[in-house]
């Protein structure tokens, strides 16, 4: 069935979109790799006798860095763009979600112990009909996001809301403007506009929850934590779905519309 001309319009724009922002973003870690090999050059020819082994390694090392961000960055464009276009069928299970948020607690836990990630110890089990590898890897991109700006606190949980479960990670961070709730989810969006490896990212990991928030007939939204005073990141998901199977929908027309 041959698509109507605006949707694809809309696609093109999307793909066009996508790659001038993968251009941008793989230049850096590019740019820092030739400057690395430049100077292991200069060191080799200048220091026959290898007097700054160590610094010559040092650089090499960061060079296998910056491949593996180029490769994390290609992975998670793979990722963005098989969302994007549809992917395979959903196949949805019934998950206790208080499970999927204490495992990640304590993963997280353990990484960041400095940080104090806490689950409400009176939080009941919950099942819910969805995807496990999807939503474990959304919830996943979440408590990732909420790590990197928190200052001390984070705080998973959920609440029920009608047929709908909403999934939550909270943090103490500064937060997100109000006016930039929709736009945080569109992809290669960093507000803070930084790029390293502590805080950078890629700016594709909140653009993967909405997708596959949509894959299950919910939503992605941002806010702010009333407990915390920073982000407040959710997912809305239905509680129960109405087959065990269902086609991925495009994307495609949701490319401008705010989460």
């Amino acid at each position: 069935m041959e698509l109507p001309v605006d949707s694809m319009e809309q696609q093109m724009a999307l793909q066009q979109e996508l790659m001038a922002a993968i251009s941008h973003e793989i230049r850096t870690p590019v740019s820092r790799l030739s400057f690395a090999l430049q100077l292991l050059k200069d060191g080799l020819e200048q220091e026959p006798k290898l007097v700054r082994q160590q610094q010559l390694l040092a650089s090499c090392d960061d060079m296998v860095d910056d491949i593996d961000e180029i490769n994390d960055l290609v992975a998670e464009v793979m990722t963005y763009i098989h969302l994007e276009d549809g992917g395979p069928r959903i196949i949805f299970q019934q998950v206790n979600v208080k499970e999927v948020l204490e495992n990640l607690r304590s993963q997280y836990a353990d990484l960041h112990p400095h940080l104090q990630i806490s689950l409400a110890p009176d939080l009941p089990a919950k099942i819910i009909d969805v995807e496990p590898v999807q939503i474990r890897r959304a919830c996943q991109n979440l408590v990732g996001n909420a790590v990197k700006y928190a200052r001390t606190k984070i705080h998973l949980g959920y609440r029920l809301d009608g047929g709908f479960c909403v999934l939550l990670v909270e943090d103490d961070g500064e937060g997100i403007p109000e006016t930039e709730y929709g736009r945080v989810f569109s992809p290669f969006t960093r507000l803070d506009e930084s790029r390293n490896r502590s805080t950078g990212g890629f700016g594709l990991g909140l653009s993967i929850v909405r997708r596959i928030a949509y894959w299950h007939g919910g939503r992605a939204v941002a806010g702010r934590s009333e407990a915390l005073g920073g982000a407040n990141m959710m997912i809305r998901l239905p509680i129960h779905q109405p087959t065990d199977s269902l086609p991925v929908p495009s994307m495609a027309h949701l490319a401008d519309r705010p989460a």
